[in-house]
């Protein structure tokens, strides 16, 4: 995997990307350990690059955002 192809699209908040892509990475490292396979390249490049792609879905929880 290149590493251009894990610059985030302009506009996209990078501290966000990266707690969800942290979560990603978690899942992925949980499936690998109970299913003994394994994903190809380094599993954090994984998880950045299906975040980036917005292939992970996610949601605010607006009950926990101050006002």
């Amino acid at each position: 995997m290149k590493l251009a192809s894990l610059v985030p699209p302009p506009g996209t908040n990078k501290y966000e990307l990266a707690i969800i892509a942290a979560r990603e990475a978690r899942r992925l490292n949980e499936w690998m350990r109970q299913t003994a396979q394994s994903v190809p390249g380094k599993v954090t490049a994984v998880a950045l690059d299906h975040t980036i792609r917005g292939d992970v879905p996610f949601v605010y929880d607006e009950s926990v955002i101050p006002t």
